[in-house]
């Protein structure tokens, strides 16, 4: 299999990816210079439900983080222009600049308020906040994603069996890194309710369920059987036999391997997207199903194109009959 390097981007694009961070570290670099001479040694930081402070810091901490940060953001973007892979580059150039953004815009509101306002940060700035890292991340989402190349799928002839034989292939598919994460997730959130406790069951229950359930979710996913046989297509928790996937062999149009990384899809775990649902632990082949009307299924799985065959060849089955 050969592959052919992506056409180049236009410039309009290519300003769309890098401009984000280049506005962002140049908006806080001249906040920074024109509120420093009207700033208080310490400003409020930390803000109740109700926008009044609740705790206080140098503003120039934050300051270098959220610079360092638009500076990251630009070199990633840059980085971002030379991939091969313009989903995955658009993920990673993605998250840095919301995070980047929210930060930028934070410490510029912030450091605002502490200058000429009365120190409090109203709830409705938070959406100010979400907004810029939102269209910061956006921006060059759409540029790198608009001009990548297609994803190349590969069909695979169908297993050769006789009319009465019974075939099945069955895999396994998983990351210890979302078993460890879910791991110290579930730690945390114990230890966000022990240290709560003490306040009342309400705050202690916020504190903890969430992250409790968010690493369940992440251990269930960290390992998984994927099954096609007579029945269809199915990936399953291999811990907790959750159903994860499950399709219909009558519902099945055609299957192959697709080499996967987790850009075309939006990232790792299981993901949603136009193209239908993924399970996307790594880069690498991948088993892509196919359904009636458009949709698909895919899994990141070793011996991708074994499972594409045998599934070929149960469709073969299923058609004759």
């Amino acid at each position: 299999m050969t592959t052919t390097a992506p056409r180049p981007l236009p410039t309009g694009a290519r300003l769309a990816v890098v401009a984000p961070g280049i506005v962002l570290l140049a908006a806080l670099a001249a906040a920074a210079v024109a509120l420093a001479p009207s700033l208080p040694a310490r400003i409020a930081v930390h803000f109740a439900a109700d926008g009044t402070p609740d705790g206080w810091s140098s503003p120039w901490p934050m300051l270098a983080i959220a610079l360092a940060l638009a500076a990251v953001a630009i070199v990633v973007a840059v980085v971002g222009l030379r991939s091969t892979d313009r989903r995955t580059a658009a993920t990673w150039v993605a998250v840095v600049n919301l995070v980047a953004g929210l930060l930028a815009a934070g410490w510029i509101t912030i450091a605002l308020r502490a200058s000429a306002g009365d120190g409090t940060l109203p709830v409705a700035w938070v959406v100010l906040f979400l907004g810029v890292g939102v269209l910061a991340a956006g921006i060059p989402l759409v540029a790198l994603v608009r001009h990548a190349s297609p994803v190349p799928a590969h069909d695979v002839p169908a297993l050769p069996v006789t009319a009465t034989a019974r075939v099945a292939w069955r895999a396994h598919a998983g990351s210890a890194w979302f078993a460890g994460v879910g791991a110290a997730v579930i730690v945390t959130g114990i230890v966000a309710g022990i240290s709560t406790a003490g306040l009342d069951a309400g705050t202690a229950a916020l504190s903890s369920i969430p992250l409790f359930a968010s690493g369940l979710a992440l251990l269930a996913l960290a390992r998984v059987d994927v099954t096609v046989d007579a029945r269809g297509f199915r990936v399953t928790s291999s811990w907790t036999r959750i159903p994860v996937m499950r399709v219909p062999l009558d519902r099945i149009e055609s299957g192959g391997w697709e080499d996967v990384s987790p850009g075309q899809w939006g990232g790792w775990g299981l993901r949603f997207s136009g193209r239908g649902l993924a399970y996307v632990t790594r880069s690498g082949a991948g088993l892509v199903v196919r359904l009636r009307g458009g949709r698909a299924r895919l899994v990141t799985v070793a011996d991708a194109h074994q499972g594409a065959a045998v599934l070929g060849a149960l469709l073969a089955a299923r058609d004759a009959a």
